[in-house]
């Protein structure tokens, strides 16, 4: 017997937990950003001071994209799942 092939709202799940694992990683690499800029402030405190923030920054506003885009991806699979499995079943 073959085994069922993925649905759509499979790959939706699947997508969604990728991009929560995306956040998470960004998060972590903000906090190390955060320890960087901190050591350039205790030790070096120069251009490298606003270089770090401005990478932070950059990473909060791609963190709030990938976030927005892992809500969109939960509003799309709960929008399909109340449609019921009928476009799987191709109707």
């Amino acid at each position: 017997m073959a085994e069922p092939q993925p649905t759509a709202r499979d790959y939706l799940e699947e997508a969604r937990e990728l991009v929560w694992e995306a956040i998470q990683r960004l998060e972590e690499a903000q906090r190390v950003l955060f320890r960087a800029g901190d050591r350039y402030v205790g030790q070096v405190w120069g251009d490298g001071v606003r270089a770090v923030i401005e990478i932070t920054e950059r990473m909060a506003d791609l963190s709030g994209d990938v976030t927005a885009t892992h809500i969109e991806i939960g509003k799309l699979g709960k929008r399909d799942a109340s449609r019921g499995a009928q476009g799987e079943n191709g109707r």
